[in-house]
């Protein structure tokens, strides 16, 4: 049985009922509005005449749960769930497995137990305690057992987050009855134990596909409540993962292999590895030599079984799983290099792309999981071999592989240090940013400036900051950069796809300290300020600034000051927002006296000039804004030095002056955003008469203003004007 459809369960259910689904409710409105949560969720899901009623209610389930209470969810809701909704499917099931010919469960039968399956996940713990959710996973034990992919995966998503809440390590210890609650955590361990022996000894493959899954949870569960005496429960299921790694169906196989990370990290007690550069292990796992040795002796040929199976699909997923495999052991060199480096060296080789291919998409947990970088310069080799094992899918024959394995740039050049990628990697870089395949050029220069570290304030249009290492932690030295990245910048540049030129500006702030050695990347970037796609421009805009700080500022106002101020005027908003954006750095390099000497001057002409065209004088307004909010945040810095203060004042007057103008501008939206800049201005002008007699006026003016966001925006000025009085009176 397939569904045409897969949505997701959140999806299935719109926002109010239709017409035709009240019409198949057999209750008038008056019997409806008289029953209880769960007498209206019985006539709902009951309904067979309306689908849309059955997949309403069961969207609505933890609704009604949370309306009945924890007791009656568990007394009443539960068992109904349990005898109603899956006895006729579950029936249906079995005897489609055992004849061909027999009917079998409704296509849209699936929606329902999706959204089921969905729904007691969320049940717990928020209503129902962890302890009390044995119930649940009676029903979500048969839901793992349909054929329905999407259905197996949500009820193998619930029951693993179900498991952990069972056992609550603070209930024990603050109960006075800390045997009977013992009693109730070997009680949940033995229904663990018997409900994977159950789903792993079924005939049809759905229920040990979906126990592969569980086994890692239900592990991890007898580790942490279970002493000596949960030796032959972990042995049991051991031998239980043994038996479905060994199965004769290859999606039994495939579905063994992709949970073997999680298995292993349940065995030896170890959280999972994150790919973040951040996330790069700085310290050995601490692994006890008995679960060291369980893995060893047992998990060991199972990855190298899998690792060799006929099937591509689980050879890629066991090869994956061997950084975990490297954990588990210690990241002990010797047996990391002697066991888990030739699997890794076999699959670069693999015939099958797709072995490939996944390796290299993991190849960042994968490495930081064998530890080699950790024990250096004994290690060095080891480490050596794991840079050729990567190189070599720098150069596969195929393009997904390449770009997989581009993706991993940054990781691998933190890991190996500034020698290792100068010998294995960096060689290769030149012929992939030449690379036929667009792909494959976008993701090197995407990843590229990952290398360098995350000094610079970047783009604001830049999301992958945030995974980028601090700059203390640059592997690269400014030379290596200028000799391997620089070529590389310079052709990325000029590259014909505006994504690739993109992936380098957002990135470029990084290196804004080298930007005075690079006047090839310099003339490129200064060329993009006319380019045709918008969104180049957006990023050029959000650069310059950090160009002035590079160059120098008269480097800014010999050849910048003019591109600058046409990115200003340009035809789309997010442009000139990134103009707008910039001022703050802009006058943080080049200081208040700069600005009120060469900007506001071309402010100024811009502005009586834009008579027909608000546009530009609202993005005259929000600079000023910008600079009134630069001002503010760096009040107290000026006010250690009297010169800065003097000039910052005098820079806050031309800003005032034209503000004062603006508020009375004919359009609204510009008064608005002029009485947002006044009320900035009050907040860091010392000058109370200027306040008194220029700025409160203004906005009170505008408390009659015929705009109501005008009015509002006035108001709000003034407010803020209020509270600040009041906190120096205080």
């Amino acid at each position: 049985m397939s569904m045409t459809t897969t949505p997701s369960a959140s999806s299935l259910a719109s926002s109010s009922p239709s017409i035709s689904m009240a019409r198949a409710i057999p209750y008038s409105p008056e019997m409806l509005a008289a029953m209880s949560p769960f007498e209206l969720f019985v006539s709902q899901v009951s309904c067979e005449l309306s689908l849309e009623a059955r997949v309403d209610a069961m969207h609505r389930l933890p609704i009604v749960a949370n309306a009945m209470g924890c007791e009656a969810s568990l007394t009443l809701l539960i068992p109904y769930l349990a005898t109603n909704i899956l006895s006729s499917d579950q029936d249906n099931m079995n005897s489609s497995n055992s004849n061909s010919n027999a009917k079998k469960p409704r296509v849209e039968e699936d929606e329902i137990l999706l959204l089921l399956g969905e729904g007691l996940g969320l049940l717990v713990p928020h209503l129902i305690p962890g302890p009390k959710a044995l119930p649940l996973l009676a029903i979500l034990e048969r839901l793992a057992t349909v054929e329905e992919t999407v259905v197996r995966d949500k009820a193998v998503e619930s029951i693993v987050k179900i498991i952990p809440l069972l056992y609550l390590p603070h209930d024990i210890t603050i109960t006075s009855n800390n045997n009977n609650k013992q009693q109730q955590v070997t009680a949940a361990a033995t229904v663990l134990l018997t409900m994977t022996k159950r789903l792993a000894s079924n005939d049809w493959f759905t229920s040990k596909v979906s126990v592969s899954g569980i086994l890692p949870a239900v592990y991890a569960f007898i580790n942490q409540t279970a002493d000596a005496n949960g030796d032959e429960a972990r042995r049991e299921l051991r031998q239980l993962y043994k038996d479905l790694c060994d199965d004769d169906s290859p999606m039994v196989r495939r579905s063994a292999a992709k949970h073997l990370a999680a298995f292993v990290e349940s065995i030896s007690a170890l959280k999972p590895l994150s790919g973040a550069l951040r996330q790069i292990p700085k310290s050995i796992t601490s692994v006890t030599s008995l679960r060291k040795k369980i893995v060893l002796e047992d998990i060991l040929p199972l990855v190298q079984n899998l690792c060799r199976d006929e099937q591509d699909s689980v050879r890629m997923l066991a090869i994956a799983s061997t950084g975990n495999v490297g954990r588990a052991l210690g990241m002990d060199p010797t047996l990391n290099a002697d066991l888990l480096l030739p699997i890794i060296r076999t699959g670069c080789s693999d015939l099958s792309w797709k072995v490939r291919h996944h390796l290299a998409k993991e190849f960042n947990r994968v490495s930081s999981g064998l530890g080699f970088h950790l024990h250096l310069p004994a290690a060095s080799t080891c480490l050596t071999e794991l840079c050729l094992c990567y190189a070599a899918l720098l150069q596969d024959a195929e393009a997904e592989v390449r770009t997989a394995a581009v993706s991993n740039l940054a990781h691998m050049t933190h890991l190996s240090g500034s020698e290792l990628f100068l010998e294995h990697i960096a060689p290769r870089l030149s012929k992939i940013a030449a690379d036929p395949v667009m792909e494959v050029r976008s993701k090197l220069a995407q990843t590229m400036m990952d290398c360098v570290g995350g000094g610079g304030g970047g783009s604001s249009n830049n999301n992958d900051d945030d995974d980028a290492p601090a700059t203390a932690d640059r592997p690269l030295s400014d030379a290596v950069i200028l000799q391997v990245f620089q070529p590389l910048l310079e052709g990325f540049l000029n590259d014909e796809f505006a994504e690739v030129q993109l992936h380098v500006l957002n990135k470029l702030s990084r290196v804004s300290h080298l930007l005075g050695k690079m006047d090839a990347v310099v003339h490129s970037v200064l060329a993009m300020t006319k380019a045709h796609n918008w969104r180049v421009r957006e990023s050029v805009a959000s650069l310059l600034p950090h160009l002035a700080d590079a160059l120098g500022v008269a480097f800014f106002q010999e050849n910048l000051i003019d591109p600058w101020l046409k990115l200003l005027l340009d035809q789309v908003s997010q442009v000139r927002l990134a103009c707008v954006a910039g001022m703050a750095h802009l006058r943080k390099v080049a200081g208040a006296p700069w600005i009120q000497r060469e900007i506001m001057p071309h402010y100024r002409t811009i502005y009586e000039e834009a008579s027909e065209t608000y546009l530009t004088r609202m993005t005259i307004m929000r600079c000023l804004v910008s600079l009134c909010e630069t001002s503010s945040s760096s009040q107290r810095d000026m006010h250690r030095n009297s010169s800065s203060h003097s000039s910052s004042s005098s820079l806050d007057a031309d800003i005032l002056a034209m503000m004062l103008v603006s508020v009375e501008d004919f359009v609204a939206n510009v008064r608005i955003v002029a009485c947002q800049g006044l009320g900035l201005l009050a907040k860091h002008t010392e000058d109370v008469s200027i306040v008194a007699t220029k700025i409160r006026p203004a906005l009170e003016g505008r408390l009659n203003d015929a705009d109501e966001d005008c009015r509002y925006f006035a108001q709000v000025a003034l407010d803020s004007m209020l509270r600040l009085n009041d906190a120096d009176e205080d």
